[in-house]
């Protein structure tokens, strides 16, 4: 499943002070609103700070993280009233180092460098920009279109950068009956520790998407662990509902990854009679920038039949598309 659009993020112009000799009024830009459209923010995920690229022709490009205190998404750029500019960005913008070159109001290259080769945090980066007078009109966000008039307000569309899997958890049915897992952490691995990611944006008037490329290389050789699922007391898994967790990984890694599994095992009078820590390999994932790919994570013994408290004790993890 592809997740194209993944995040939109509102910025608003908030009119500042000019003085008699300055017929050019300028605007404070601020973030008004951070969302996200296909999948939903973890707790704490709408405060952490995006960064942004001003460009405009002939100008030195301004570059600001938005950071949210007193209620506000707070950065020191400054637009002209009636100028044009373009913008282009990502977030979170303290996961990843980015830089901006070749750019103009209608094309740029951004540089993601020491981008970690799995990772929890779903990095995104612009990939259209809608203009409008009034805040609170309709959003209908042209994907391909980077530019902006400075003065009134803007939607920012993002993309991926990442490819993704969701590990889709469960107990076997008959197992479930004799024992209850819970999951306490889950941490996805990978030979090589970061890599540089580049991205060539080119905008367009007709809606395509404006990614020219996007390729992953300097690939490091040092392993690499991303934690994507906690918790203190675990999370007892159900037979019949699936629990989902999430990991995005560098797409070039889809035949590099090892997901390992922490999980206490109880019986049914809800004694805790072991802790586990399982390591299975991920099949090749074959996955592009922007995917999903779902996998199905079952804790049973393979067979039930005349197994010894042992067994019952130490169930396996199978994993299957």
């Amino acid at each position: 499943m592809l997740l194209t659009g993944l995040v939109t993020v509102l910025v608003g112009l908030l009119m500042g002070c000019s003085n008699d000799h300055d017929a050019e009024s300028k605007s404070e830009l601020k973030l008004v609103s951070y969302t996200r459209t296909s999948v939903p923010f973890t707790a704490g995920d709408d405060f952490s700070p995006a960064g942004l690229f001003l460009v405009e022709n002939g100008q030195a490009t301004q570059y600001a993280k938005f950071v949210y205190r007193q209620n506000l998404w707070l950065s020191s750029l400054e637009v002209t009233d009636n100028r044009s500019y373009a913008l282009y960005g990502y977030a979170p913008a303290d996961a990843v180092t980015a830089t901006l070159s070749d750019e103009s109001l209608s094309e740029a290259t951004l540089t993601f460098s020491n981008l970690p080769a799995v990772s929890s945090e779903d990095i995104c980066f612009v990939v259209g920009v809608q203009s409008y007078a009034e805040e609170n009109a309709e959003k209908n966000i042209p994907l391909g279109q980077f530019a902006y008039t400075g003065g009134n307000f803007a939607n920012l569309l993002m993309d991926h950068i990442y490819a993704s899997v969701c590990f889709q958890m469960s107990l076997g049915t008959e197992y479930a009956q004799l024992r209850s897992i819970k999951i306490r952490k889950m941490e996805l691995q990978t030979s090589h520790s970061t890599a540089t990611a580049t991205i060539v944006l080119a905008s367009n008037t007709t809606g395509s998407n404006p990614v020219q490329s996007a390729t992953y290389n300097n690939l490091s050789g040092t392993e690499r662990s991303s934690v994507f699922f906690e918790s203190t007391e675990g999370v007892e898994l159900d037979a019949a509902e699936l629990t989902e967790a999430t990991c995005c990984f560098v797409p070039d890694l889809g035949n590099d990854l090892t997901v390992v599994t922490t999980y206490d095992v109880y019986d049914k009078k809800g004694n805790k009679v072991s802790e586990r820590t399982v390591s299975n390999k991920v099949p090749n994932l074959n996955a592009i920038r922007g995917q999903r790919v779902k996998l199905k994570l079952t804790i049973a013994p393979s067979y039930l039949y005349q197994l010894s408290d042992d067994d019952l004790n130490n169930p396996p993890i199978r994993i299957t598309n």
